[in-house]
């Protein structure tokens, strides 16, 4: 069954909609992808710059208001500003709704804010694309606060997403000198986690290197990284990587 994703921000005319372009190159037949606005107005052409210079197709692209949609037919709603986070989360709660806030490209001042909003949304729109790939019909943390705190209150789970927010990515053996804990035993959590969504790893010839899944909601990330930069306790430095 194909599955539907649909991108909210205010306007449609940035953010929302360079993220339906890129989500609906890369995931080719397999998702039907839309934008919408609460308060649309019409595509920036810088956006439109940016997404032409990554190669990435912007025919058909409109601003459309989010009144003219079916709530029901959305199996995922992503939000890409904080008002259209607070305005449409209720309404749609039941559609696996992730909460994405990326700063502005049409308010910067920065010449750049274009293609660097359209690179960071291609970066995390690929790593939500692999999670779809990988785990369909597996349960997943985009929509489960509940298993996500279930998570979090294991000590040597909490432990170690605690160390992946400061030093950014791990291998198993650094896991296992920071925890003091068997490499089977860190292994196992380690991939539990992977197969949650909320890590994705890397193999590098021998080691398996992991990092948090940058397609996570905002909100699961301020905790992680709130949690770890006020329980030092949870950290510990680490020196050299595997060898």
């Amino acid at each position: 069954m194909t599955i539907k994703v649909l991108f909210l921000c205010t306007a449609n005319s940035a953010r929302s909609l360079m993220a339906e372009a890129i989500l609906r190159q890369f995931g080719n037949d397999e998702l039907e992808v839309y934008s919408a606005g609460t308060e649309p107005t019409q595509p920036e052409p810088k956006a439109l710059e940016a997404l032409q210079a990554l190669g990435v197709s912007t025919e058909g692209l409109c601003s459309k208001t989010i009144s003219d949609l079916s709530i029901d037919e959305f199996d995922y709603v992503i939000s890409l500003c904080d008002r259209a986070r607070s305005e449409c989360l209720l309404q749609y709660k039941e559609n696996h709704f992730i909460a994405w806030d990326f700063p502005d490209p049409v308010s910067s001042k920065n010449s750049n804010a274009f293609t660097k909003t359209a690179q960071e949304l291609s970066k995390r729109i690929k790593m939500f694309l692999l999670i779809l790939r990988k785990d369909k019909g597996k349960p997943h943390l985009f929509n489960a606060p509940e298993d996500f705190f279930k998570i979090m209150a294991d000590p040597l789970r909490l432990t170690m997403i605690s160390l992946l927010a400061k030093h950014k990515e791990l291998c198993v053996c650094e896991f296992v000198d920071a925890t003091a804990m068997s490499q089977p035993k860190v292994s196992r959590h380690l991939a539990q986690l992977r197969e949650y969504g909320l890590l994705i790893d890397r193999k590098d010839q021998r080691w398996v290197y992991y990092q948090l899944n940058p397609a996570l909601p905002d909100w699961m990330r301020k905790i992680i990284i709130t949690t770890a930069d006020y329980n030092p306790q949870l950290i510990k430095d680490i020196d050299n990587g595997c060898v």
